[in-house]
């Protein structure tokens, strides 16, 4: 009997790399690179900044006090800036005297990879004989949050709180597509509740104040909405547990998939389910015009799918990151508004590129 067994194609690809004009209307794409073969993994020293615990934001520092007595890493991305948050902890010690710091921190193609140094009190040393639980605490912008910790003698450190189910860590970020279905507000939050492409109800808040209030007046009851939210502590509502939510956009208008008022780039096809865009543009960029209304990417119904988008070091450059895979055999948009170089010219709206990810095949 002949079996058959579907199997998704796997193409390493580099970094697309689009030199983009963005002076004005009828400049036409440069260069446009994809390379279809391995390339050497480049790694680049990425700044960072030891912060305090009361610096750091309130889910990573109730992640701490879980974990403060097992030795790893915790971390939360910042949708909003793009700030890359990480703990690293030595777990619970007998004495006083024993430290932890993070040396260096660098980007390799997309994985920040942390390196740590790890000291003990000298035998004749004098310590306070209380148990202890060192760590340390850095923020950093790296282009996703695929992250390895190590020491300089190459033990490597645990994510801790991954589910056993799916390796999702408890502090990330992650998003659903949906149908808004309701919102109920309480004295401290408000909490919508989505219902996934699996039919399934999830639930979502943020807090009960003007900021948010502003941002959601405009939802409507089964609109189709993307939630971007942190893997982070839940709150209860009517003894269903709902996620801290971070961002909900609604869809783009499903005729600038079509529109001629944007400049169309090369279409990419069987690409990786991961696949990190490096666009390199002629002249710098202000860091406050990189930004995900400028940046954004669609599926093929208008869906915006969340993704952390950066600005590199050399300012030409932006990362564009998938929180999550791609799905195999969809086709996706990526838009670059001319609000990116702060100009809003209405007739020419900016440049879209299209690319499929790699779909399956079969083997008989």
């Amino acid at each position: 009997m002949i079996r058959k067994k579907l199997i998704p194609i796997c193409i390493v690809l580099a970094a697309g790399v689009i030199w983009a004009p963005i002076s004005a209307k009828g400049a036409g794409v440069t260069q446009v690179t994809n390379y279809v073969s391995q390339q050497p993994e480049v790694y680049n020293k990425v700044n960072f900044q030891v912060i305090t615990y009361n610096d750091a934001p309130d889910a990573l520092t109730k992640a701490i006090d879980t974990y403060k007595n097992t030795e790893g890493f915790v971390y939360y991305l910042d949708s909003t800036s793009n700030n890359l948050y990480v703990a690293v902890m030595s777990g619970e010690k007998p004495t006083g005297g024993y430290s932890i710091k993070v040396d260096s921190v660098e980007d390799a193609n997309g994985k920040a990879n942390i390196l740590v140094e790890e000291t003990k009190p000298d035998k004749n040393s004098l310590v306070n004989q209380m148990v202890t639980y060192p760590y340390t605490i850095i923020k950093t912008q790296v282009s996703s949050p695929n992250i390895s910790v190590k020491n300089s003698s190459g033990k490597v450190y645990d994510l801790l709180g991954a589910k056993k189910d799916d390796d999702n860590p408890i502090i990330g970020s992650s998003f659903i597509l949906g149908q808004l279905k309701n919102i109920y507000t309480t004295n401290d939050f408000i909490f919508l509740e989505i219902q996934n492409e699996s039919n399934e109800s999830e639930l979502f808040y943020v807090n009960n104040n003007d900021q948010w209030k502003n941002k959601i007046k405009d939802l409507k009851l089964n609109s189709n909405v993307s939630v971007q939210y942190a893997l982070g502590t839940p709150q209860k509502y009517n003894e269903k547990s709902a996620f801290p939510l971070s961002k909900i956009n609604l869809p783009v208008d499903i005729n600038w998939l079509k529109d001629k008022n944007w400049q169309d780039l090369k279409n990419y096809s069987n690409v990786s389910q991961n696949k990190q865009w490096k666009i390199c543009f002629n002249q710098q960029l202000k860091e406050q015009n990189v930004n995900g209304s400028n940046v954004y990417v669609t599926d093929s119904n208008g869906n915006i799918i969340p993704t952390a988008v950066r600005l590199l070091e050399d300012k030409k450059s932006i990362s564009i990151t998938p929180y999550k895979p791609y799905e195999l055999g969809q086709n996706y948009y990526i838009f670059i508004t001319n609000k990116i170089n702060g100009t809003d010219n209405s007739s020419f709206k900016g440049f879209r590129m299209n690319f499929q990810i790699m779909d399956s095949f079969t083997i008989k």
